[in-house]
C-alpha cells in the first residue's frame, strides 16, 4: 500500500515536472512505463482518484503533442481456467450478435434518409406493424396463432399529420427501423416457428393490417341499403314527390361519396402493398437464416487477426492494423486507449480514426475489437464492384463474361445480334489498354444495370448465353449480378475473401499478395501499382489486377487502401 502511494506521488511529481516545461526525472520513457503499472495495479480508491487526476492532466499536456510511443504493456492471451466449448461458444454467438447490431445501426441510418421523403408510407407502416405485434403479443391465443387466423388488428396506420409519431426526424424514423429489426429478430424467441419463417410471419401479419378497410384512417362505409330501403318505403307509402326526391338526391350523394371512398381506399392499398415490399426487403438485413447477412465473424479467444481480435478484459495492448490499442482498468472503470486517448469501455462502441472506425463489442470478460471502414462504406463497395470487373475482365472463353454483358445490354435495348459478339471480338479486348478496358467493363456494368432496374438478370443472359454457345458462363454471370445487387451495402463478411486495409504514404511502399510482391507508390494523379520488370498501373479508385492465385481487387479512397484476392473461373 505505502509503495503504491509512493508510486502515485511519484507520478504527480513527474507530471508536475511537465507542467512547469521540465523534462520528467528518469526521462519521458519511465514517466510512460509508470503510468503504463499504475493503469494495471489495483488502486484503492483514494490512490486511484488521484491517478485519475494526474492522469488527466498529464493527457491535457500532452494534447496538442505527437501521439506517444505504444506502452510497454503486456500482450492479451487467454486466461486460465478455459470456458467450456458450449459456453465459449454463446459468448462468441452474444459478440457476433452485438456487432450486428452496429451494422444494422449504421444500416438503419443510411435507409432512415431515404424513406423521409413524399409520405413515408414504409415507416407509418413498420410503426402500425410494431404497435399490432405488440398489442397481440400480449394476449393469450398469440403463441398458438403463428398462422394469425385469430388476429385482429386494432391500431390503424398513423396518418401523415400524426404530431406525436415526428417521423420527419431522421433520429426517429432511425430508431423505429431498428426497434422493427430488433422485433422481427425475436419473433422466433415469441412463437413456435422456425428462424426461416420470419419473413413469411411477418408478410401475414402485414397482409391481414392491409386487409382491414379501418387501418387507412378514411371515414367508415356509407350504409347506402339503409337509405334505398327508406326510400323503397317511402314510395310505398305514397310519400309526396319532394320527399321522394329528397331521398333520391341523399343517395346519389352518398353513393357518390362511397365511390370516392372505395377508389381512395384501393389507392392507399396499392401505395401501402408496395410499402410492404420494401418494409419487408429490410429484414434482409437480419442475419442468416432469419435474413440473406451473413453472421459478423467473431475470431476464438485470444486470436488477434490483422483487423479483427477477441481478446479477455485486462490491462494490456492490442495491435489492429495500423493501430495499438491499450486497455486500461481505474476504479472498477475500464478504459480503451486509442491515438493517446482514453475512452469509457461501453458494451457496444464506435471510435473514430482517421477514415476508419474501430468497433469494440464487449460480453462480460471478452472484448471484441475489429477494424472497419467509415460509415459511407466506399471502400466495401467498390470492392464489391471489383468482384464483378474481375469475371468480366476474365479471359477465359474469349472474354466470355464481357462478351455476354454486352449481349444483355443489346437485349434490353432489342438490339441484340449474336454475330457481332463472337469470338472474334475478343481481339479488341486482347488489344486495348488495361485501364481502357477496365473502364470499358465499368461503364458497361454501370448502364446495363441501370436499364436491368430490378429484374432478375438470369432469364435473359440464359436467351443470350443460347444464342452465343455460352450458358455455363451465362449462370455464372447471372448468379454474380444478382449477388452484387443483393447485398447493399456490402461488409466485410458478404464481400467474399479476406479484407486488407493499408495507409498510404508518400514514401514507396511493397505488398506481398501470395508470391507476388508488388510496389505501391502514391502520386498527384492516383497511386502506381506493379511489380519489378513491367509498367506500373495507375489505381484512381478501383484496380483489378491479375495474379497467379486470382484476381486482386484494390480499392482506394482518399489513402486509405483496401484490398482482397478473388479466384476467377
Amino acid at each position: 500500500m505505502e509503495r503504491l502511494a509512493d508510486l502515485v506521488d511519484l507520478y504527480e511529481y513527474r507530471v508536475e515536472d511537465l507542467a512547469q516545461g521540465r523534462p520528467p526525472k528518469g526521462g519521458k520513457r519511465a514517466l510512460l512505463e509508470l503510468r503504463a503499472f499504475l493503469a494495471q495495479a489495483r488502486l484503492p480508491a483514494p490512490l486511484a482518484k488521484r491517478f485519475r487526476q494526474a492522469d488527466a492532466r498529464f493527457r491535457a499536456l500532452r494534447g496538442g503533442a505527437e501521439p506517444p510511443p505504444a506502452l510497454e504493456l503486456p500482450t492479451l492471451v487467454p486466461e486460465a481456467p478455459e470456458p467450456t466449448r458450449t459456453e465459449a461458444e454463446g459468448v462468441l454467438h452474444a459478440l457476433a450478435l452485438k456487432v450486428w447490431r452496429l451494422l444494422a445501426s449504421r444500416e438503419a441510418r443510411a435507409r432512415a434518409k431515404d424513406l423521409l421523403s413524399g409520405r413515408r408510407e414504409e415507416l407509418r407502416l413498420i410503426h402500425a406493424f410494431l404497435q399490432n405485434y405488440l398489442d397481440y403479443r400480449e394476449k393469450p391465443e398469440f403463441k398458438r396463432d403463428y398462422n394469425l387466423s385469430r388476429f385482429t388488428p386494432t391500431h390503424p396506420i398513423p396518418s401523415l399529420t400524426d404530431s406525436l409519431l415526428d417521423l420527419e426526424d431522421p433520429k426517429v424514423a432511425e430508431a423505429l427501423l431498428l426497434e422493427y429489426l430488433e422485433t422481427a429478430l425475436r419473433i422466433p424467441q415469441d412463437l413456435p416457428i422456425p428462424p426461416e419463417e420470419t419473413r413469411n410471419y411477418v408478410r401475414r401479419f402485414l397482409n391481414r393490417l392491409l386487409d382491414w378497410d379501418e387501418a387507412y384512417g378514411l371515414p367508415p362505409k356509407r350504409d347506402l341499403l339503409a337509405l334505398r330501403r327508406a326510400l323503397e318505403e317511402a314510395r310505398r307509402l305514397g310519400a309526396g314527390e319532394k320527399e321522394i326526391a329528397r331521398l333520391e338526391e341523399r343517395l346519389r350523394e352518398e353513393a357518390k361519396e362511397e365511390r370516392r371512398r372505395e377508389l381512395l381506399l384501393e389507392e392507399e392499398r396499392r401505395r401501402f402493398r408496395v410499402a410492404q415490399e420494401k418494409a419487408l426487403a429490410l429484414l434482409n438485413l437480419l442475419p442468416v437464416p432469419q435474413g440473406e447477412n451473413p453472421w459478423p465473424e467473431v475470431p476464438p479467444l485470444g486470436e488477434v487477426q490483422e483487423t479483427l481480435a477477441t481478446v479477455p478484459l485486462a490491462p494490456g495492448r492490442v495491435a489492429l492494423g495500423p493501430l495499438v490499442l491499450t486497455l486500461s482498468q481505474v476504479d472498477g472503470t475500464w478504459y480503451l486507449g486509442l491515438a493517446g486517448e482514453d475512452h469509457v469501455l461501453e458494451e457496444s462502441q464506435v471510435l473514430p480514426w482517421e477514415d476508419l472506425e474501430v468497433w469494440a463489442v464487449r460480453e462480460g470478460d471478452l472484448l471484441h475489437l475489429r477494424l472497419e471502414a467509415r460509415s459511407g462504406l466506399r471502400l466495401y463497395e467498390l470492392l464489391s464492384e471489383g468482384r464483378v470487373l474481375a469475371l468480366l475482365l476474365s479471359p477465359k472463353g474469349d472474354y466470355a463474361y464481357l462478351r455476354l454483358l454486352r449481349g444483355l445490354f443489346a437485349k434490353l435495348k432489342g438490339e441484340f445480334r449474336p454475330e457481332e459478339l463472337g469470338p472474334r471480338l475478343a481481339e479488341k479486348y486482347r488489344q486495348a489498354p488495361e485501364e481502357a478496358l477496365l473502364d470499358f467493363a465499368r461503364k458497361g456494368l454501370e448502364v446495363t444495370l441501370k436499364r436491368l432496374g430490378g429484374q432478375d438478370p438470369e432469364p435473359l443472359l440464359l436467351e443470350v448465353g443460347q444464342a452465343l454457345g455460352l450458358e455455363g458462363e451465362a449462370r455464372t454471370l447471372a448468379e454474380a449480378l444478382r449477388e452484387y445487387l443483393g447485398r447493399r451495402p456490402p461488409t466485410r463478411e458478404t464481400l467474399g475473401g479476406e479484407v486488407h486495409l493499408l495507409s498510404l504514404s508518400p514514401e514507396p511502399q511493397s505488398l506481398k499478395v501470395g508470391s507476388a510482391v508488388l510496389s505501391l507508390r502514391l502520386k498527384e494523379d492516383g497511386v502506381y501499382v506493379g511489380q519489378a520488370g513491367e509498367v506500373p498501373r495507375r489505381l484512381k479508385d478501383l484496380l483489378v489486377y491479375r495474379l497467379a492465385e486470382g484476381a486482386l481487387i484494390l480499392a482506394r479512397e482518399g489513402r486509405r487502401l483496401a484490398y482482397l484476392v478473388v479466384g476467377t473461373p
